[in-house]
């Protein structure tokens, strides 16, 4: 009852409406109580309602008009009143859709939308990431939910930077907190991106990422989740609160400057195979039932032949084992073994493998045992 009454009280355009149908209800009975013998046709309570409604909102129809003096006046009772209420519930709603769209740039709203990016803190790489993402084909258009505890104005400015529009939402908060990451819907997500918090030091921006990880798996199990860890020694942290995968910044720079040493042109190579321009990054794909009987030249022969995608690499996706992936179950001992844990009804699973990439296999290799082809575009 008294959630009831908070309700009522707080709610403006509750009381206006609940007038509103009370005095249609009233001049509906009061319409026909006086009209009833005037009108030419018969008059009900629903005759007797439609002309409240048309007389409240002023249209003005005609089809029914009040011929006695007690229903005349009910009439002016219920324009008096209908201009005040009209009024008032337009007011009321412009003035709760306008705080509706301020609470939303605020961050403060929950998010309906499906198949969205999650990018879950902000620092200074991340308007280089959602540039790669608004150049990737595959998730240019898919909407971007950013979770961060930043204040509205910095939101503002970033949206207009991103040149993302409406395509970019605002849920203000910190990630790690299940209330606030609840509003960014992560259950419908498409995909999640945990950067780490520069503005602490980096064993507690790495430690803030770990619990950020863990309310995301509580909420959103399988979604995949690629984290940013300030220090190498902090990704099985985060590999163990979930994460999918787990970059290490310093990692990324020392491989980066390592690989560059080669010869100086080698840094404009790295930066076409993670930009690619306008023709997209390095794709996946997965192998055709054909495509695995074949043997890797004569794959990229086919490939380069048919619309000039280079393969450069193939791989194996993440798979549950069992026993049976690693007994031979023609073999008498294998078999026995087998039998061994189905008859005392134990689990035959062994874990999980991870995703094997192999680049350029080897002329003669065989596809069979792989899942997927990783190519550039024809024009990277």
């Amino acid at each position: 009852m008294k959630r009831l009454w908070t309700l009522w009280t707080e709610n403006p355009l509750i009381p206006a409406v609940a007038a509103m149908g009370g005095i249609l209800i009233l001049a509906a009975l009061g319409f026909a109580y006086f009209e009833a013998q005037t009108q030419g046709k018969p008059v009900g309570f629903f005759e007797g309602l439609w002309w409240a409604v048309v007389t409240l909102f002023t249209v003005g129809y005609g089809d029914f008009v009040p011929k006695t003096w007690p229903g005349r006046m009910l009439g002016i009772g219920v324009m008096a009143s209908g201009i005040g209420l009209v009024s008032a519930v337009t007011g009321v709603m412009a003035s709760f859709l306008v705080e509706r769209r301020f609470e939303k740039r605020r961050g403060k709203l929950s998010i309906m939308t499906n198949g969205h990016l999650l990018i879950l803190g902000w620092n200074a790489h991340g308007l280089t990431l959602l540039e790669s993402l608004r150049r990737h084909k595959t998730l240019a258009q898919a909407p971007v939910v950013l979770v961060a505890d930043m204040e509205p104005a910095l939101f503002e400015e970033l949206a207009e930077a991103s040149a993302l529009g409406d395509r970019l939402q605002f849920v203000r908060g910190k990630p790690s907190a299940k209330a606030v990451l609840e509003r960014a819907n992560p259950a419908r997500a498409m995909l999640a991106y945990l950067l780490a918090d520069e503005d602490l030091p980096p064993g507690e921006a790495d430690n803030a990422s770990v619990l950020a990880a863990l309310t995301l798996r509580g909420l959103a199990p399988r979604l995949p989740l690629y984290a940013e860890a300030l220090k190498t020694q902090s990704r099985e942290h985060l590999l163990r609160a979930g994460a999918t995968k787990c970059l290490g910044r310093d990692e990324l720079a020392g491989k980066a400057l390592g690989f560059m040493a080669g010869h100086p042109v080698m840094h404009e190579f790295l930066n076409a195979m993670l930009d690619g321009g306008d023709s997209g990054v390095l794709s996946f794909r997965p192998l055709s039932p054909e495509e695995k009987t074949m043997r890797w030249k004569d794959l990229v022969r086919q490939a380069v032949a048919a619309d000039g995608r280079l393969p450069v690499a193939v791989c194996r996706l993440p798979r549950e084992l069992t026993l049976t992936d690693v007994l031979d179950t023609t073999q008498a001992l294998d078999s026995y073994i087998l039998e061994l844990f189905k008859s005392a009804g134990r689990d035959t699973a062994l874990g999980s493998q991870g995703p094997r990439v192999v680049l350029n296999p080897g002329a003669e290799i065989s596809l069979a045992d792989y899942d997927g082809l990783i190519f550039l575009p024809s024009g990277a």
